[in-house]
């Protein structure tokens, strides 16, 4: 095997922690043993890491029986922007590969990038689940901000508050404007009265230049839909309400409240009249993920795949709806 016939794999992930805590976590001995190298089924039995350039790394996984070692030298430690190690199962292959761990601030969390180079073809696809499978865990132990999630307001209502970049004009224009509006929620015309017709087109696959594909019971979406309504309020630039119709039932109500904070700006966004606890958990998670793109596009930067960011807090809802 060459080294020109080895591959380089890339993983990305948002987390709502920030830069810091996500660096520190793949050098704390406590915390890395719980997700790095670690499996559903076996056993961490020793995590042993010196956080220094030069330094060593070994955990020691058991499963089915079987002790597994993963070891590497760590190359580059640059917090929180930066970690670069060798890597090799020493079981599987005597092999060494490098990894790169690359940090970004992403609103209030930040954006990881892993790349890891020279991955033998044959074990590609298992080593990009693998990373995976990872860095969701670090994900779920790291959990997401607080302050970002949505909170159930009112029975049938869920409200988001977010402080984004200003000034208040810009963010208003991308609330009302729908070349702007396109690049985080949906496309289409909007006419600037109460009582004024509201078209959304929906097409994730728009929002980034990244792509994801949707969660299985999306899919009937994937290419895109349509959603109509009605403007309830237009008090430009702080107050916006319309109605929310889809599908045959009674419509529900968005409004979106901005307030000027020095240089950034309070978004609130409130969701009414759902029809019920279903309803609040499907479009909590859809909120949560299209202001997190709204977020990314106020700070210049570009966004990661709408179902990328989606599947970050998917089911996430359910377990904080359920304890309301």
């Amino acid at each position: 095997m060459t080294a020109d016939s080895r591959v380089t794999l890339r993983v990305s992930r948002r987390f709502a922690a920030s830069p810091e805590r996500v660096f520190d976590a793949w050098l704390d001995p406590r915390l890395a043993g719980k997700f790095l190298f670690a499996t559903p089924t076996g056993r961490m039995l020793r995590v042993e890491i010196e956080a220094q350039i030069g330094g060593r790394f070994v955990f020691v996984d058991r499963r089915d029986g079987a002790d597994i070692e993963h070891v590497g030298e760590y190359l580059e430690i640059d917090r929180p922007r930066r970690l670069v190690f060798t890597f090799a199962v020493p079981k599987f292959s005597p092999e060494q590969s490098r990894v790169a761990i690359d940090l970004a601030p992403a609103g209030t969390g930040c954006v990881l990038t892993l790349t890891h180079d020279g991955v033998l073809p044959d074990y590609a696809k298992r080593t990009e689940a693998g990373w995976t499978a990872i860095l969701g865990e670090l994900a779920r132990l790291l959990g997401p901000a607080p302050a970002d999630f949505g909170v159930v307001a009112a029975p049938g209502a869920i409200r988001f508050e977010r402080l984004v970049r200003g000034p208040i004009e810009r963010v208003w224009a991308y609330l009302t404007e729908p070349d702007k509006r396109g690049r985080w929620l949906a496309a289409g015309p909007m006419e600037p009265w109460v009582g004024g017709a509201v078209e959304l087109h929906f097409d994730h696959r728009l929002l980034s230049s990244a792509t994801a594909p949707p969660p299985e019971r999306y899919k009937q979406v994937e290419h895109g839909h349509r959603m109509l309504g009605r403007v309830t309020r237009f008090e430009p630039p702080r107050l916006l309400s319309y109605s929310w119709q889809e599908g045959a039932g009674e419509a529900s109500e968005v409004t979106f409240e901005l307030a000027q904070r020095g240089d950034a700006v309070l978004l609130v966004l409130t969701h009414h009249r759902l029809a019920d606890r279903a309803a609040m958990i499907d479009v909590a998670g859809g909120w949560h993920a299209h202001l997190d793109v709204l977020a990314e596009r106020l700070a210049d930067r570009e966004p990661l795949a709408f179902w990328t960011i989606f599947g970050a807090i998917d089911g996430r809802y359910e377990c904080r709806i359920a304890e309301i």
